[in-house]
């Protein structure tokens, strides 16, 4: 027998060995050794998640609205004129009523040149040298009532003063941190509800928190609602209604 023959024989008698001596170890061959995602802690978490929703609401505290004047002439200076008598005496009667100069804000101030003469005052117009147009000059105040029986004589005042503008009325709250934690309270209560009546129609138990979020962006806020109440001190009739103040909290439990 040859040497190179001699040697091959040898090889292939040490393979043989080294798989009788796997295959004696009850050791498995490599392919047969790749985990699955239960064996390797990977298998998906058995949780209910839950969307609580959360809502309290309760009689406003304060009002917001705006109210302003406008002034219409053919110069800017009669413009100006006309509109600073008109809102001196619109802040004059706010503050006989009680108005506070911080709950006074001006929150608009604007002079137009408009080349027509559609809503131009009469007394402004004349047959041989009309103007090419007239300027409008508008100016505009944000008030906080804190008397919710005076919104209706605080506007009423305002308009007998010389205000012909009024932009909206809000009602809301010096302070929502309370009527927030509350809401809070409530939808995380409305969550643990939702999760266990998910989990008795599925034949599962509600275990451990595992993630608390709060839905931002989506109802939370303050919102408000028509009531009976009629606030206004006997003046232009004013619904002050509820504040309400919703927010969701996202739950994520365990299962049992």
């Amino acid at each position: 027998m040859s040497a190179r023959r001699t040697s091959i024989v040898a090889i292939l008698a040490i393979v043989a060995l080294a798989a009788a001596l796997v295959l004696s170890s009850g050791v498995a061959p490599a392919q047969a050794q790749t985990s699955t995602p239960a064996s390797s802690g990977q298998a998906l978490a058995r949780t209910i998640t839950v969307v609580g929703r959360g809502e309290v609401k309760v009689k406003p505290e304060v009002a917001n609205t705006n109210v302003g004047v406008e002034a219409l002439a053919p110069t800017v200076d009669a413009a100006m004129e006309d509109a600073q008598a008109r809102m001196d005496a619109v802040l004059a009667a706010l503050k006989k009523l009680g108005i506070a100069d911080k709950d006074i804000q001006t929150s608009n101030f604007s002079i137009n040149f408009e080349r027509s003469q559609v809503g131009m005052p009469e007394s402004t117009k004349t047959e041989s040298t009309q103007p090419a147009g007239f300027y409008r000059v508008s100016n505009m105040v944000s008030i906080t009532i804190r008397d919710l029986e005076q919104v209706g004589a605080v506007l009423d005042a305002a308009v007998k003063a010389g205000a012909n503008n009024v932009w909206g009325i809000t009602f809301g709250l010096d302070d929502t941190d309370a009527l927030e934690a509350e809401a809070r309270e409530a939808a995380v209560k409305n969550a643990r509800a939702r999760a266990e009546s998910l989990a008795e129609l599925t034949g599962v138990s509600v275990g451990d928190v595992v993630s608390v979020s709060e839905v931002i962006g989506n109802v939370s806020g303050i919102m408000y609602s028509a009531a009976d109440g009629r606030g206004g001190g006997g003046g232009t009739p004013v619904e002050p209604g509820e504040v309400s103040f919703t927010t969701q909290i996202q739950i994520v439990y365990a299962i049992e």
